[in-house]
């Protein structure tokens, strides 16, 4: 019984989605967060940071994308 219930959440890739659902709320609020500060205030540290964010999410998502090719 817990075989098969592990495999139906396989076949719907419900951590990946949960995961992505969380990075891409993560994301959004980081985005409100940067945005609002004046951008005399920013750093070049500050768009680094931007920058690393904003690549892990591109990442995670083409990972995302690319693990559910069999």
């Amino acid at each position: 019984m817990l075989n098969d219930m592990h495999q139906r959440i396989e076949k719907w890739r419900l951590w990946p989605k949960l995961m992505s659902l969380f990075v891409g709320y993560m994301w959004l609020e980081f985005n409100d967060y940067f945005f609002a500060v004046p951008i005399d205030k920013h750093s070049e540290f500050a768009l680094v940071q931007y920058a690393a964010i904003t690549g892990v999410f591109v990442g995670f998502c083409k990972f995302y994308m690319d693990a559910g090719k069999q």
